[in-house]
């Protein structure tokens, strides 16, 4: 199983060009939507209002699509985004109005999820602008609206970005099997940015998925060298080194891996789901009780513990962990859990 660590048919830049070039109307069309607007708060808010807004009440109408990882240019011809994508647009959005604005990740929010044979790591990156007072900065997101930075918000430079762009776009390429062009994007993000791990961990994905395993084993040690505590190199090496026969060595990777992401509640509650597709309910339920105390404010990980409560015919238990997954869920995310929690209790759906 591949452990690809990143932030997601798709253009193929050309060499030195920049994938976060603004496209030529935006600064016009920020103008337009912020123009009655005095305060930085209003002014991002106006602008993210726009960029969401349907085309027919002058907005963008933009969807959110984690498909593919587009610039700044290709989001604007096709209105959609992912996070990166949308965080980037906002950027020079924001610059195009004079508006001071930083990248950020959000370390509270992240996804482990499988997709084919690999696992993917998902961060979240957001635009980050100060307000002036401590603690009050705010945070334009992949939402209508803009917020108080309350996510643990760690800012990340312009090279880290463009470096996690291209290993996003790397990443992409492998899942088409686009190995050449999958090489090509893993070595620019090695250039943005030598320091961050991710673009060495898939540059041995690539390698290894072509044949060479001492490049491959190389990369991989590389990624650990860069950040000690990214699990994801410890997966591809146990597993590069579980092929070649290196059984000691790659139960020293695994053991080191699970070490490293043990106290990750979104990975926890990733192998609580593998777990219960196993059948495997009290690993199942360990994970899930790990990833709540962790991070109790997951709607998400009520529901997992919810699936493995019917799994087991322990139906009070499942309508308890609904219910605390219907606390935490956004407001427009309700009504869902309305209708299990309904249904759960034999009761008609309102």
């Amino acid at each position: 199983m591949r452990m690809l660590s990143f932030l997601f048919c798709a253009t193929l830049l050309t060499a030195g060009e920049d994938p976060f070039e603004a496209p030529p109307t935006l600064k016009e069309f920020s103008r337009q939507h912020t123009l009655n607007h005095q305060s930085v708060a209003g002014k991002v808010g106006a602008l993210l209002k726009a960029f969401f807004a349907p085309p027919e009440e002058g907005g963008m109408g933009i969807t959110y699509d984690n498909a593919y990882t587009r610039t700044p240019i290709e989001a604007w011809r096709d209105r959609k985004a992912n996070c990166l994508t949308l965080t980037v647009l906002c950027m020079a959005a924001c610059k195009s109005i004079g508006v001071d604005a930083h990248y950020g990740e959000s370390l509270r929010i992240s996804r482990w999820r499988r997709v084919g044979s690999t696992i993917r790591y998902e961060r979240h990156v957001v635009a980050v602008v100060p307000s002036g007072m401590i603690g009050q900065d705010l945070v334009a997101d992949f939402l209508p609206e803009v917020r108080r930075d309350s996510q643990l918000i760690a800012s990340l430079t312009p090279k880290r970005v463009l470096a996690l762009f291209h290993s996003n776009r790397a990443v992409e390429q492998m899942a088409e099997n686009r190995l050449v062009e999958a090489l090509q994007s893993a070595h620019e993000s090695i250039d943005a940015d030598p320091s961050l791990g991710v673009g060495w961990n898939i540059l041995g994905v690539v390698q290894h998925a072509q044949g060479h395993d001492a490049e491959a084993e190389a990369s991989f040690l590389k990624a650990l060298a860069a950040d000690a505590r990214d699990g994801a190199p410890c997966g591809n090496l146990e597993n590069l080194l579980r092929e070649q026969g290196r059984e000691a060595e790659a139960r020293t990777y695994r053991e080191r891996g699970l070490e490293i992401r043990k106290q990750d509640p979104f990975f926890n509650a990733f192998l609580a789901e593998e777990a219960l597709q196993d059948d495997h309910w009290e690993e199942a339920e360990r994970r899930i009780k790990m990833a709540i105390k962790l991070f109790p404010q997951e709607p998400d990980f009520h529901m997992i513990q919810a699936r493995i409560c019917l799994a087991q015919g322990h139906q009070k238990e499942a309508i308890k962990a609904l219910e605390k997954a219907r606390k935490y869920a956004m407001p427009d995310m309700r009504a869902r859990f309305d209708t299990k929690l309904a249904l759960l209790k034999g009761e008609q759906p309102k």
